[in-house]
């Protein structure tokens, strides 16, 4: 039972890594994509990004344009935030942690409860 419990749990990682590889691929291959994820105004920052690209040649235009763009940005990111469940707002709020392994073995130094 163990053993088939442990191909079960190695068959999800590969799943789990195979779809994380190939959202990451995508994103190296089209980077304006990272931009739309997790974004309500993903439909306006796209229609920026064509104005943009159409009056290219006209540079003060453009900057403001760009700054407009960051603007929306940030508030789509915020919206989506504000809109998602708890464990999401929960692993915004902590950020980035370390991974202790916990081998199961009583070590003298581990204080007894």
């Amino acid at each position: 039972m163990n053993l088939l419990s442990d191909w079960k749990k190695k068959k999800y990682d590969i799943e789990a890594m195979h779809i994380q590889t190939l959202s990451q691929k995508l994103v190296s291959k089209l980077p304006h994509l990272k931009d739309y994820a997790c974004n309500v105004n993903a439909d306006k920052i796209a229609l920026l990004d064509f104005f943009i690209k159409a009056y290219e040649d006209d540079a003060e235009f453009v900057d403001w344009l760009k700054g407009l763009r960051e603007q929306i940005l940030r508030m789509g990111e915020a919206y989506w935030v504000m809109n998602a469940d708890v464990l999401t707002n929960l692993g915004l709020k902590v950020g980035k942690t370390g991974v202790i392994e916990i081998d199961g073995k009583n070590r003298d130094s581990e204080t007894e409860i």
